[in-house]
């Protein structure tokens, strides 16, 4: 009787136990999840959550985004080059391309509260580490250190949303979140610059600090506290995409290059090809960021009202083109075309982040490697794209560097139509 009641002895034991254990650890962790939803949905609170995951992704890009808008301070104290100023959006996406390697494997392993207050940490350190910098090298390495916090960053809020805000809310939640990004540009921007005026760029990079910690205590609070999935094995340990997965990434890379192109070298061209003066050029650059704001959050309402998403994917991208256009022909043209560009460009291939993250939540099963994957072709893209279309602009002319730009986009249409086709049926399980 008392052999029928214990695990065998000798080798057998341990894997019983961590059978049993796991089993247990599996029941506990989806009776969290239905939980978390059957409240979401009776209360009409899965805003919380979602407010939680747009905080964390604005959160995980305030370090790029504040060293961008304190650039100029920066420069005039070091007396940098353009170069130096690049190379530290180069290092940044570096690292968080990198990381984003085992990051999935890391939130599955924390889980999400773990996962967005070590985000919010590492990213008030950067900060905290930058506002200290004696050099321009330890400024790089700060630098870098946000990096891990932007590859966490999606992984993170895509599990902490799929597991805390309900089916049917799911598509806003990702659209509120990724629009997350666009707030952390948008508030630094008009925030950070003015303060550098009064206490200089160190004294604005430490009140950006605080932005991350309040985040961090918030997340601590609010974010629901069940444990990752994955409770053994090597957190490093890499596991190649498969099927619609891996076409994924691939979209995400031209994606990523494309966009990385815009946001670097639109004002730029504007300024040395079309003539408009540096501020004009800068709100040009704000009327893209905006419109992408408005389009993440739209196109994830759409998505709740959709059952399938992946055809969004092609639609998006093929707009896209025809903004570059839009921008090349501002050219010989008329300048005029260069603000429809921006609107179409940025309505467009933003919101096509979105949505591929909304596909990883329908589509995919491990939420939080799948994640990490689309963020590394993301990533990517971001490293590549400014060196690579830069070099094109100065060999061979502005005009030549928007048509790679269209390429990109194009290229990134026709594997949207592979992701869709690998993908059929997947997201209507979902």
């Amino acid at each position: 009787m008392l052999a029928a009641c214990h695990p065998p002895r000798g080798k057998a034991r341990t894997p019983w136990r961590a059978a049993v254990v796991h089993h247990q650890v599996s029941r506990v962790n989806g009776v969290a999840m239905t939980v978390q939803a059957t409240l979401a949905t009776a209360t009409g609170r899965w805003w919380i959550p979602a407010g939680m995951a747009t905080a964390a992704m604005a959160t995980s890009m305030t370090g790029l985004y504040a060293m961008s808008a304190l650039a100029p301070f920066v420069v005039s104290e070091w007396d940098l080059s353009r170069a130096a100023v690049g190379a530290l959006v180069t290092v940044s996406f570096g690292v968080a391309a990198a990381v984003s390697l085992v990051a999935g494997q890391l939130v599955d392993r924390w889980g999400a509260r773990a996962a967005v207050t070590t985000l919010c940490a590492t990213v008030a350190v950067a900060l905290l580490g930058a506002s200290t910098s004696a050099t321009y090298g330890w400024l790089l390495v700060a630098v870098a250190v946000a990096g891990v916090g932007q590859a966490l960053a999606n992984p993170a809020t895509n599990v902490l949303v799929n597991r805390a805000v309900p089916g049917d809310r799911r598509g806003t939640a990702i659209g509120m979140k990724q629009a997350g990004v666009q707030l952390a540009a948008f508030g630094c921007g008009m925030v950070l610059p003015v303060v550098a005026v009064t206490v200089g760029w160190r004294g604005a990079l430490r009140l950006a600090a605080v932005a991350p910690l309040l985040v961090l205590l918030a997340a601590w609070w609010y974010t629901p506290t069940a444990a990752g999935q994955q409770q053994g094995g090597r957190w490093w340990r890499l596991a190649a995409p498969s099927g619609w997965l891996a076409w994924l990434v691939g979209f995400s890379l031209l994606l990523g290059t494309g966009l990385a192109a815009v946001n670097t070298y639109l004002p730029l061209y504007a300024t040395q090809r079309l003539g408009l003066d540096a501020g004009v050029a800068g709100g040009l650059l704000a009327v893209f960021g905006v419109t992408g704001l408005v389009a993440r959050v739209w196109w994830g309402r759409w998505a709740d009202r959709s059952p399938e998403v992946l055809g969004a994917l092609s639609l998006l991208t093929a707009a896209a083109v025809a903004g570059v256009l839009l921008v090349l022909l501002a050219g010989p043209l008329w300048s005029g075309l260069v603000w429809m560009g921006a609107l179409v460009v940025g309505g467009s291939a933003t919101a096509a982040n979105a949505v591929s993250m909304l596909a990883v939540l329908r589509c995919g099963e491990a939420v939080a490697q799948a994640s990490g994957l689309v963020s590394l072709g993301f990533f990517s893209g971001f490293v590549v794209g400014p060196a690579a279309i830069g070099w094109c602009a100065d060999v061979a002319g502005w005009e030549a560097s928007w048509l790679v730009v269209g390429v990109l986009f194009a290229g990134a249409a026709v594997v949207a139509r592979r992701v869709r086709t690998a993908g059929t049926g997947r997201a209507a399980t979902r």
